[in-house]
């Protein structure tokens, strides 16, 4: 039994001393309290936004119409295709309208020599009739034929220029620039002048057709900027300056519809997208800290706080910007010193000076 009790002494005594070593080595090996430069949250007003959805909408669009009639020739765009203003889109059959253009052309060129002998007629009768040479009767004549020339020279001019339109309308052309969204004619099809051409669509500029909360409304102004963003391009922000603002609020939301103009020179953005936007309404005290001293984690923005000398990981809720400072919602608290610019080696738990 002594024996026994010996040998169960003898292995706590090893124990104990192992456990011992363990403790010093784990000591030996702990870090070394790192350096680092801390800089205090505080307040100061920022920027109050509220977040807004809204929709990206043409600027202009059109069902451009063939505006006369004939055989379609030929097309000049596909979908997709960037138009500028002017630019022909769709070419008709112009032979017989140029036939009566070069018809009219000679008729008014007729007319405008019958009118200017009709007037030196006029002009010798005028003198004949003031020294009482011809009757009136035969002075009324003449004058009344001048007038006519005239006025069937001022006729042929109108249908000299109807028909050089008419050979104008032949060619289709885009009203405005942007993209031909769609083609709805092709060659050798017959097309009326209330035939639908093509679709075009301006989107340089677009706009951004956005809803506002009554509460929050008085806050929109004309020339105000916006910034938004898309689901299609996550990592870029957008920005609008407010162009229109609708005469009164919706009576079943409570809501006011107001829209940006938004350049659009890249054309990346496209009518149809689905925005959300940030707009200042005012100012508010809010919890601040430099852009740098947030570490972005996947979508996670974390702060690190030095607490009793040690680090402690907070995660934060960012709000708005104002230039290099960002505003904190939660996690941090006023007074806090927090690590100015935290890498990828600053951990929750180190040890600092």
């Amino acid at each position: 039994m002594n024996r026994a009790l010996a040998i169960v002494s003898l292995f706590a005594l090893a124990s104990g001393c192992s456990n011992s070593k363990a403790t010093e080595a784990a000591r030996a090996v702990k870090p070394k309290p790192v350096h680092v430069d801390t800089i205090a949250v505080e307040e100061r007003a920022m920027p109050r936004t509220v977040m807004l959805a809204g929709s990206l909408k043409a600027n202009q669009e059109s069902d451009v119409a063939a505006n006369a009639t004939g055989r379609v020739m030929r097309t000049m765009v596909e979908r997709g295709s960037f138009v500028s203003q002017g630019q022909a889109i769709a070419q008709l059959d112009a032979r017989l309208s140029t036939l009566v253009a070069s018809e009219s052309k000679a008729n008014l060129e007729t007319a405008r020599a019958q009118k200017d002998l009709a007037h030196q007629d006029c002009a010798r009768f005028q003198n004949l009739h003031d020294k009482g040479a011809i009757s009136q009767q035969e002075f009324d004549k003449v004058m009344a034929g001048c007038k006519t020339s005239s006025e069937a020279a001022t006729a042929a001019e109108s249908r000299a220029q109807q028909a050089l339109q008419t050979v104008g309308d032949s060619t289709v052309r885009a009203p405005f620039p942007g993209l031909v969204a769609e083609r709805f004619v092709s060659a050798g099809e017959f097309v009326r002048p209330d035939t639908k051409v093509a679709h075009v669509v301006d989107i340089d500029p677009l706009r951004l057709e956005l809803t506002i909360s009554e509460s929050d409304m008085g806050a929109v102004k004309v020339g105000q900027r916006v910034g938004f963003s898309v689901n299609a391009f996550p990592d870029r922000t957008f920005t609008g300056t407010v162009r229109y603002i609708g005469p009164s609020v919706r009576a079943t939301t409570r809501d006011l519809v107001f829209e940006a103009l938004v350049p659009n020179k890249d054309r990346l953005l496209r009518p149809g997208l689905f925005a959300t936007a940030q707009l200042d309404v005012g100012l508010q005290k809010l919890k601040v800290v430099p852009k740098t001293a947030l570490r972005k984690d996947g979508e996670t923005l974390r702060a690190f706080v030095v607490v009793d000398k040690h680090l402690e990981e907070r995660v934060v809720q960012p709000g708005p910007t104002d230039g290099d400072r960002i505003a904190v919602l939660s996690g941090l608290a006023s007074g806090e010193r927090v690590v100015a610019q935290p890498t990828d080696k600053t951990v929750d738990g180190q040890d600092v000076e």
